[in-house]
């Protein structure tokens, strides 16, 4: 199956691209597929017509049977996969929850089917002590298609959840991500009521509901 163009996610005028990349194993699909490359360029444009490049908002591999986004033909993990677990963590210590592994692997488990080891989490822990996490989910945006983004903003509305009682400064948190990651507020709660409608994907919270 050939995958479609990925949707556009910024406004503006934009030319995407899609070229055969090759077979190489899918992490997801467990066998080897045929892969595309994805680019999708901003362009300035004077009376419609595009003139010169402005951005590259979109420059990643695609697999052609499930569509899950590498950021390169070489790159053995999906690349929303770490963009997730830096959003658990993040929100998680956020929270005062910085020790509850058990509850970031659950929830990891339950968004995209993979946990993370303690060592993974103190890693993570390190570097969201020392760098800007808006930067480091910006910086991989661009490898990531619609779905994986929409696993990054399920995963930080689910750490939330889990946390506390939604309230407007933690929504607001959520749609900073999404805008981060160049998908608007529909997009995002688009996310949001998936996560809802699915029960929270049986994810205990921290504390009982009154």
């Amino acid at each position: 199956m050939t995958p479609g163009a990925p949707p556009a996610s910024r406004r503006g005028r934009s030319r995407t691209s899609q070229d055969q990349a090759g077979t190489r194993r899918c992490d997801r699909c467990d066998a080897e597929e045929e892969f595309f490359h994805i680019t999708e360029v901003n362009y300035f444009s004077l009376f419609a017509i595009p003139i010169f490049p402005v951005s590259k908002v979109a420059d990643y591999f695609i697999c052609g049977k499930c569509e899950t986004s590498y950021a390169s033909i070489g790159q053995l993990q999906p690349s929303h996969i770490a963009p997730v677990k830096i959003v658990i963590t993040y929100i998680l210590i956020g929270y005062g929850m910085g020790n509850e592994v058990r509850r970031m692997q659950e929830i990891a488990n339950a968004i995209v089917g993979v946990s993370f080891s303690i060592q993974e989490v103190s890693a993570i822990r390190e570097s969201v002590a020392h760098e800007d996490v808006l930067k480091l989910i910006g910086a991989a945006a661009s490898t990531m298609n619609a779905r994986a983004k929409f696993q990054v903003i399920e995963a930080a509305f689910l750490s939330t959840h889990v946390c506390c009682e939604m309230q407007h400064e933690d929504r607001l948190r959520i749609n900073i991500i999404g805008n981060t990651l160049g998908v608007s507020i529909t997009f995002v709660e688009t996310a949001i009521q998936n996560v809802r409608a699915n029960n929270y994907y049986k994810v205990r919270r921290f504390f009982q509901q009154t």
